[in-house]
């Protein structure tokens, strides 16, 4: 009977020191894991300040190349439009000197 005893004492002293070493990894891991999310958490800050920083120069030079942009476009628009009419007369005074 004791031989039966001291096994079921022996099987509960490793199941307890098992489940305390297991808590202790848990705890151990647990502090690591809020050290990463504390670190990620920076990290995103820092990348939405930049962020930040990077969207207002993207609007200014978006505004830029608008106020460039339209000019220019205007400007090509126009001699396409001429050079086209002309082509155009080209073509037409063409036909009719065929007749």
């Amino acid at each position: 009977m004791k031989s039966c005893e001291s096994a079921i004492v022996i099987a509960l002293a490793l199941i307890a020191v098992s489940v305390t070493v297991g808590i202790v990894f848990l705890i151990i891991t647990l502090v690591r894991v809020r050290k990463t999310a504390i670190e990620f958490e920076k990290a995103l800050h820092k990348l939405n300040s930049e962020l930040d920083v990077v969207s207002r120069v993207s609007s200014k030079v978006v505004s830029l190349t608008e106020k460039i942009s339209s000019p220019v476009v205007s400007a090509v628009s126009l001699i396409f439009y001429a050079l086209s009419s002309v082509n155009k007369r080209k073509k037409r005074t063409g036909e009719e000197n065929e007749r």
